[in-house]
């Protein structure tokens, strides 16, 4: 049963990467799987339900690539680099960001997902801001951390949506390049 579950969560989380949550149709991730419908309702009653398993999911693994980098030490510039890479991996895969996605379809979601939302992006935030402050010497901006982690967020969130219009990661690249010439910091390894 964890197994179809499982199974279920992956599926769903490719598919609605790439076309959102309104187009997961439960008989699809059903035949998918090779389950019954009602069995994809045993493990997610709602889509809501699904939505949610996704976001925790999605969040978590995300928060856990924030701390590697974070444990990896080094300067802001390594930290920041490594983490466009992780945005950039979802670009390659022609996805966009989960939380990106549900957040376009924020009216049909519940008020528990648009927390879940909520709490994705304010973490993302949370994590720039601190390792921008603790790396305050390394710049030369006059934009507080909070603010700043605020700008890349929204950057490189409009960077994968921008991107995949275009069928390119040149957004992408370009935010890279933004955020060096915004910063003008120095690569201290």
């Amino acid at each position: 049963m964890a197994d179809n579950r499982q199974k279920l969560t992956k599926i769903a989380l490719s598919k609605v990467q790439k076309a959102g949550l309104r187009g997961l149709s439960f008989r699809t991730l059903a035949d998918e799987v090779g389950i019954k419908s009602s069995s994809v309702h045993y493990h997610f009653p709602e889509k809501a339900d699904l939505a949610q398993a996704l976001i925790e999911q999605y969040s978590a693994a995300f928060t856990s690539q924030l701390e590697t980098i974070s444990a990896g030490g080094g300067s802001l510039m390594r930290k920041l680099s490594r983490f466009m890479d992780v945005i950039e991996s979802v670009a390659s895969s022609d996805s966009v960001c989960l939380c990106g996605m549900l957040a376009a379809e924020l009216e049909s979601l519940s008020a528990e997902n648009r927390y879940a939302l909520k709490r994705f992006f304010a973490d993302m935030e949370d994590w720039l801001a601190r390792e921008i402050a603790a790396h305050q010497a390394e710049l030369s901006t006059s934009l507080e951390p909070h603010q700043l982690a605020k700008v890349m967020v929204s950057g490189v969130e409009g960077a994968l949506i921008v991107g995949r219009v275009h069928g390119s990661t040149e957004h992408l690249a370009a935010q890279r390049t933004v955020l060096a010439n915004l910063l003008r910091f120095e690569d201290r390894t």
